[in-house]
């Protein structure tokens, strides 16, 4: 009879298996939660969708002339903004209803009847955030008046918002305020791909407050006449009956300006007057002591020789340097002589600093050392002496330079812009730009500004350059840099 030996499970079988299993188990939790990420959106928008239906139907509930919002134009009793909570999370209901003109009969002035309030046009919006994601339900509708079109006894209100250049914005949020109407107005709208708010059915009034903003723009307004601004420019605006009246106002993209304060260049110098060896990067045959670097020993016993190396120096914002300097006593038989390196160690050749290579005897001149090739340096100082009974004695070394400019730091400055919001009983003006600020300590303020030509005022301070010259021009979305070298 044949005989067949039983084969086992093997590892490899468990491995392969296993990583079976987990591939098709990891496909599956994908689909899970994908499903149940769209099941959770579905759920979302449907509440979504929901809450602005209700809105909608509670809207044609009214009557035609109840339908208008709180603070809006036209009035009513419809809230702008409704905040709701369902399952932990937070939507956003905001109702806006306008009056349309219809351009089956003409529109603006060229309506046949005159009348630009045909019907009232309602937009409900309710949004929700889902991981981290805005997302909104729009539904819009028109309501039409329940006998033939009529005036309402007010006037148009047209604001156009545009960029510097004149070109219309669109998106722009214009919000108009009018706290002596009844009822009062507070009313916030977008401006359309012409950049222009349209709002017709305005009541009569010479109290109208805009204002003209985008996320990343400057902003324009009216502005209020007072006991300070006795001519704003521009001032309110005034609804007059069956008539429209323009506005313009002109916004654009911020810029960026950086303002840096300065020190002049100036002198500096590094000593060493040898009360310790801590300013010494190495030595031979030398010693530090009573304030003074000489050979090693005593009277009798005095090497030949013997050197020593400072510390290397690199200045910060070096500009130049200047020169070297030792303070030598040399009796009978000895010598100091010094030498520059770089900051290696290295020995500056002869084409950079004529004779250094035979040493210095006296004081050095480095302003022919280029600071770009060579941004640090370091003293070497040999001493030699013939007669063991003498030693020559360096009562310090100096090396000098001049750094700058350097940041100076925490300056009060105020930059001013020639734009003008109106001006006082005296006729001065009144800037609508004026900042009033101080540099960081590193000397730097950053800020961003609307277009406009600012000048620049430092009291405490006196100016020696500018790179660039002010007045600053800003154009819009642009970076400026500017560096201003100051003495007190």
């Amino acid at each position: 009879m044949r005989s067949f030996s039983q084969r086992g499970v093997s590892l490899v079988d468990v491995l392969v298996g296993s990583a079976l299993v987990l591939i098709i188990f990891l496909g599956l939790f994908a689909m899970v939660r994908a499903s149940l990420a769209v099941s959770s959106l579905a759920k979302l928008r449907a509440t979504a969708t929901s809450l602005a239906t209700t809105r909608m139907e509670y809207i044609r509930s009214l009557s035609y002339d109840a339908v208008g919002t709180v603070g809006g134009i036209p009035a009513g009793v419809v809230p702008q903004f409704a905040t709701s909570t369902l399952d932990s999370l937070p939507y956003v209901t905001r109702t806006f209803i306008e009056y349309a003109d219809d351009p089956a009969d003409g529109e603006g002035v060229l309506d046949e009847n005159g009348i630009i309030t045909d019907y009232k046009h309602v937009k409900v919006t309710t949004s929700y955030v889902s991981n981290g994601t805005s997302r909104a339900i729009t539904l819009v509708s028109n309501f039409a008046p329940p006998g033939i079109e009529t005036t309402t006894g007010g006037g148009t209100l047209r604001a156009f918002a545009v960029n510097a250049q004149g070109a219309p914005i669109a998106g722009a949020s214009v919000r108009i305020v009018n706290g002596s109407t009844v009822p009062t107005v507070d009313v916030t709208t977008f401006s359309n791909d012409q950049g222009v708010v349209y709002l017709p059915g305005a009541a009569t009034s010479t109290e109208y407050q805009v204002y003209v903003s985008k996320l990343g723009y400057s902003s324009a307004q009216t502005y209020t006449r007072d006991a300070t601004n006795v001519n704003p420019t521009p001032g309110y605006v005034t609804i007059v009956e069956n008539q429209t009246t323009e506005s313009t106002f002109a916004i654009d993209v911020l810029s960026t300006f950086t303002l840096r304060t300065f020190s002049p260049i100036a002198p500096a110098r590094t000593q060493d007057s040898f009360a310790d060896a801590s300013g010494l990067t190495s030595s031979s045959n030398v010693t530090v002591s009573a304030g003074a670097l000489t050979l090693s020993g005593a009277p009798g016993s005095y090497p030949s020789s013997g050197e020593a190396l400072s510390d290397t120096i690199a200045p910060a914002y070096l500009s130049v340097w200047t020169g070297a300097s030792t303070t030598a006593s040399l009796p009978l038989g000895t010598n100091a002589l010094l030498y520059i390196v770089d900051g290696s160690g290295a020995l500056l050749p002869d084409a950079v600093l004529p004779g250094n290579s035979s040493g210095f005897a006296g004081d050095i001149n480095l302003s022919g050392v280029a600071t770009t090739t060579y941004p640090s340096l370091a003293l070497r100082a040999v001493l030699t002496s013939s007669d063991p009974n003498m030693t020559p004695s360096l009562a310090d070394w100096a090396l000098g330079y001049s750094a700058g400019p350097t940041p100076l730091p925490n300056v009060a400055v105020t930059l001013t812009g020639t734009k003008t919001v109106g001006s006082t009983v005296g006729g001065a003006p009144i800037y609508k730009t004026q900042v009033a600020t101080t540099t960081d300590s590193s000397g730097v303020r950053t800020l961003n500004l609307e277009w406009d030509l600012y000048s620049i005022s430092i009291p405490s301070y006196t100016t020696v350059s500018e790179d660039p010259e002010s007045p600053y021009e800003l154009l819009p979305g642009t970076t400026v840099d500017a560096g201003v070298i100051l003495t007190p």
